[in-house]
């Protein structure tokens, strides 16, 4: 076998090698495209700290990059390669008999996305100590977004805000969801499904009333293809509450795409709830909490007034972007009483729910200082009857507190 280059990885770290299988000889390729490598043929392959991989005549390759540790290599060069790479001045494409160098941005109007190896090589033991993850830029709240403080006086003299978020929810044919029955894996499956469209058809509207009676004020967050089904656009058109957008459906978030994609996809689902709701949102909540370092920016600068995908607080604060000055209010959004928490993940019964709810604020209007908490709810798990119930008598309890409102 002729071999070009030879790399041996030397340290205690693995190595990434994003190799594409030769194409010079390709016969059922053009000229120009036996000259670039093939994306069907092009993979990513991890190499073990101490292996070594030899690179075979024509093999499409870069240099090993790293894992999330700094990679190091022992490299092995044919005698042409080593003339070839002595003879430029600086690193540029060329054509040197064995040493063929491109940019492919010259030439690929796409990119090639290959997962993130880090969790990868922790998860098998390649690499000595954990690796860290990309955070949402310096402080956690997004790339170039910074946290600044509300004023005291916000709660206007209430010691707890209560805000009702219910989440209204679609998800795509055959891409699963949440279940009340997961051993239920068939397809087509209907229980699971009927479980979660059920939700939408009666639901919401069950919630709606239910919140109207107790004079609790509440937000719903929607999809927007969810909005599409005349029956909800319905129900949240009547129900008095504020309306705010939860992307396109429940299967897909906001993770991996582009900045191009999120922000048409910001622009999409925005555009579409206006269409079917007659109100553009102010308010967002992001799918999954499926985001990317740029959804905090991309939200603010797409007219987002109040942000909800934060958990870190019981206070409500400001994210600013450092660069734009666009700004958004965060509401963080209650883990512990959510009701895929409390119902789906502890198992909670109806009243176990709704005391958990309760017994939450009531801890909260004890604290100084103003607080709030959102209280994120799922048509197909809050609104059931026990559920409603259960909520609409412990809320009643709350009403009675003057602390909280």
């Amino acid at each position: 076998m002729e071999m070009t280059q030879g790399f041996i990885l030397v340290g205690k770290n693995p190595g990434l090698f994003v190799l594409g299988e030769p194409t010079h000889d390709r016969m059922d390729l053009d000229e120009k495209h036996r000259a670039l490598p093939d994306p069907a043929t092009t993979k990513a392959y991890i190499l073990p700290p101490g292996q070594g991989i030899i690179i075979k005549k024509g093999t499409w390759h870069d240099f090993p990059v790293s894992c999330g540790l700094p990679v190091s290599a022992f490299i092995l060069n044919t005698e042409e390669v080593v003339e070839a790479l002595a003879s430029m001045p600086s690193a540029a494409p060329m054509n040197h008999g064995d040493c063929f160098k491109l940019r492919l941005s010259d030439h690929w109007d796409f990119t090639l996305k290959f997962p993130d190896p880090r969790p990868f090589v922790q998860k098998l033991g390649l690499v000595p100590t954990p690796i860290a993850q990309p955070l949402m830029g310096p402080e956690g709240y997004g790339a170039g977004m910074r946290r600044e403080e509300v004023a005291p006086g916000w709660g206007s003299g209430a010691r707890v805000l209560v805000v009702p978020v219910v989440n209204v929810e679609v998800f795509t044919p055959g891409c699963g969801g949440p279940a009340i029955q997961p051993h239920l894996q068939s397809v087509p499956e209907l229980a699971n499904k009927g479980w979660r469209d059920y939700g939408n058809r009666r639901g919401l509207q069950r919630l709606a009333q239910m919140f109207k009676e107790v004079g609790i004020p509440a937000t719903a967050v929607i999809n927007s293809e969810a909005a599409q089904l005349s029956y909800v656009a319905k129900a949240l058109k009547s129900s008095g509450w504020e309306l705010g957008a939860h992307g396109l459906n429940n299967s897909s978030g906001n993770a991996k795409m582009t900045r191009a994609e999120e922000e048409a996809h910001f622009k999409r689902c925005l555009d579409d709830l206006e269409a079917s709701l007659g109100t553009r949102p102010a308010t967002w909540l992001t799918p999954g909490f499926s985001v990317t370092e740029r959804t905090p920016e991309i939200a603010a600068k797409s007219g987002v007034k109040a942000f909800l995908d934060f958990v870190d607080d019981d206070v409500p604060y400001d994210i600013v972007h450092s660069e734009s000055g666009a700004r958004t209010l965060c509401l963080p959004y209650c883990m512990e009483t959510n009701d895929f928490s409390l119902v789906l993940t502890k198992n909670f019964d109806a009243r176990q729910y709704a005391q958990a709810i309760e017994d939450h604020v009531r801890q909260l209007a004890k604290e100084p200082g103003e607080k709030v908490v959102c209280l994120g709810m799922h048509t197909f798990v809050a609104g059931t009857p026990a559920r409603v119930l259960a909520l609409s008598e412990a809320f009643g309890r709350l009403k009675a507190c003057p602390e909280v409102r």
